[in-house]
């Protein structure tokens, strides 16, 4: 404004330079409110999401204690549909492959497994379900499938599981050598169950 000799002359170009530009000055002002309540409703909504997806997840883990089998998927479902973009949708799909598992359901807990495997972005989620359905895959004797999902380059800190299960397809693959030296490599990590490695060593002994 200093290109205005007198106040008067300043004041009158303000005015006019409010009535061309103000309307669009509050028009920024309220959307910029709006965009802040926006992004807190909807946190305040993502948390409530999370909270209710949890207390499912509560309820769903209450039913697996006590083998209410029918609640628990009840419970994994309800996560499933309401809440599929959140990782207690994972674990609901874990938690199914496992009941499928245990009652020999073996097409129905792969199902499971690979949507996790496919959904998932978490490395760990990843190896948790392609470990879980290569023993899914062995019990089913689908044996050349197994061997591919554990065809991987990076195992990190399941390596020895991985070794692990390369041993279960060599015995039933009757290749005791390979079977042998698979289950040594799982020992030499140190990071799977080493008294049940131990075991499955041994009776390779007995072969």
């Amino acid at each position: 404004m200093s290109d205005y000799r007198t106040e008067e002359e300043q004041a009158e170009a303000l005015k006019k330079w409010w009535n061309e530009n103000g309307k669009f000055i509050i028009a920024g002002i309220v959307i910029g409110i709006g965009a802040i309540f926006g992004s807190r409703g909807y946190n305040n909504h993502l948390a409530q999401q999370a909270e209710a997806a949890s207390t499912l997840y509560e309820q769903m883990l209450v039913a697996s204690r006590t083998n209410d089998s029918d609640n628990v998927d009840v419970y994994a479902k309800r996560i499933i549909d309401d809440y599929q973009s959140s990782s207690y949708a994972i674990f609901a799909h874990l938690m199914l492959a496992k009941l499928a598992a245990e009652a020999n359901q073996f097409d129905q807990a792969e199902t499971h497994l690979r949507w996790v495997l496919d959904s998932s972005a978490q490395a760990e989620f990843k190896h948790v379900a392609r470990l879980r359905l290569a023993r899914v895959l062995i019990a089913a004797d689908k044996l050349e499938l197994a061997e591919k999902m554990l065809d991987v380059r990076k195992t990190g800190d399941f390596s020895s599981r991985y070794e692990e299960l390369r041993g279960d397809i060599f015995v039933k693959q009757d290749k005791t050598d390979e079977a042998r030296q698979a289950y040594q490599r799982a020992l030499a990590n140190g990071t799977g169950e080493q008294p049940v490695l131990q075991m499955k060593l041994d009776d390779l002994g007995r072969i």
